[in-house]
């Protein structure tokens, strides 16, 4: 690590208390302290915690200012101390900045496929033909790419992931590894057995969205399934056909979408959530683990439970819930008591 105070107070546009030529040693978390270290916290409650902490600095709210922190290291006052620390974390990981230009030699690329300026194609992995890789995009290993695929500028596909032909990325996608992009959209009709229906459509990935390992998503019957700008897919997801989401939406692990149904903007999806198909979630839903979702969501609701209710109804309800074995004694004991059985 290389940088100066005074050069993260002013990439994350924070204020500094303390030596601007200082250097600190290296990244650390709060529960692994690394003396000469920089780390973060966002939340000043307990400001005693940092008293005998021997940091190189630390990174705190502008609200911190008003308080008195007993820490005796450099401070550096942040809007959002988490995204000066990422900025840090940015700028000292290693992850894809060594990584040389170039088609390994036992890497199989079609000739009609068009390859921009400072890719790198790992070994092992096919372009078909008439694909579009852009510049400054890295593939890894044991990456298939179909025909007519379109990758735009500075996307990363880690190993192992599949992307069907005729699928677009467009720029700052990443795949992590496993993912499956293009699959066939399940989809069957029934004339005396079950009849395979054709998947002709594809998927679209807006810029900076992010997959994540393992995950799959269906391709179209027909038109486009669609995952909106700065959408973040965590792993073992699935997205069936013709979904389509919007902008900055975050959906993790282990969450079904069936076909059809169209997520709104920011829209949250917690684990092992599963949507029905053909529904409308509004902007800024909010949908709890293991929510099941069959009727459309209206934008800004909070949701829980199966099916799902307003996120206060499923509180009440549980709370309920807990006391039943007590009000069913209390009911027998009463039936007894008056003889009503």
């Amino acid at each position: 690590m290389n940088l100066t105070l005074k050069q993260i107070a002013e990439m994350s546009q924070s204020e500094l208390k303390g030596d601007g030529n200082f250097v600190p040693n290296g990244i650390c978390g709060l529960d692994n302290i690394r003396e000469g270290a920089i780390s973060y916290s966002n939340n000043i409650d307990k400001p005693e915690t940092f008293k005998d902490l021997k940091l190189g600095a630390l990174i705190l709210p502008k609200t911190a200012k008003d308080k008195e922190i007993p820490f005796c290291g450099n401070i550096i006052y942040a809007d959002n101390p988490e995204w000066a620390f990422t900025l840090v974390m940015r700028e000292v990981s290693t992850l894809n900045k060594d990584i040389k230009p170039g088609i390994h030699e036992r890497a199989v690329v079609s000739p009609s496929a068009k390859i921009g300026q400072n890719v790198f194609i790992g070994a092992n992995t096919v372009v078909e033909d008439d694909a579009v890789i852009g510049d400054n995009t890295i593939v890894y290993p044991n990456v298939y790419i179909g025909k007519k695929v379109q990758i735009g500028q500075s996307c990363i596909i880690y190993p192992n992931v599949v992307i069907r032909e005729e699928c677009v990325l467009k720029n700052k996608v990443i795949l992590q590894p496993g993912c499956v992009i293009g699959s066939d959209g399940f989809g069957y009709v029934f004339h005396g057995k079950h009849e395979k229906i054709p998947q002709l459509g594809n998927v679209i990935l807006e810029d900076d969205v992010e997959v994540g390992a393992n995950t799959t998503i269906d391709r179209a019957k027909i038109n486009h399934t669609v995952i909106g700008a700065n959408t973040k897919i965590d792993n073992l997801v699935q997205i069936g056909h013709n979904v389509r989401t919007g902008m900055s939406c975050i959906i993790i692990s282990q969450v079904g979408i069936a076909g059809s149904t169209e997520l709104g903007n920011g829209v949250i999806l917690a684990g092992q959530a599963g949507v029905s198909g053909h529904l409308k979630l509004g902007d800024g839903v909010i949908v709890g683990p293991q929510t099941g979702i069959i009727t459309n969501i209206k934008a800004g609701e909070k949701i829980m439970g199966s099916p799902s209710m307003p996120y206060g109804d499923f509180m009440r309800l549980n709370v309920i819930f807990k006391k039943l074995p007590e009000l069913y004694k209390e009911i027998t004991n009463l039936k007894k008591k008056f003889k009503l059985f």
